[in-house]
């Protein structure tokens, strides 16, 4: 799927994002992450996380868990990155 993957789209990502999925690859596989863990991984804010996971998630590069929970001011209860998100930080980070 990586062979597929655009380059110039990655590059796209904005800052935020690109940290987020850093930071969320720095992470063992299966695990999940919640926006407080993410705030004090990167230094981000809450709103910039949030805008960050949805841009991630669109990009298949993140999954959201539990998509019908939150955890205000988070708009997710926890993310983790996909396989798809490693490959593509390994291959372009």
């Amino acid at each position: 799927m990586v062979q597929n993957f655009d380059f110039e789209d990655f590059n796209m990502i904005d800052f935020n994002a690109k940290k987020v999925l850093e930071a969320l690859s720095g992470f063992d596989r299966g695990l999940l992450v919640k926006g407080e863990l993410l705030h004090k991984n990167t230094g981000l804010l809450p709103a910039e996380i949030n805008d960050s996971v949805r841009s991630l998630v669109k990009s298949l590069l993140v999954n959201i868990v539990d998509v019908l929970q939150s955890l205000p001011p988070y708009e997710f209860y926890a993310v983790e990155i996909t396989d798809f998100g490693r490959q593509v930080l390994e291959q372009f980070g």
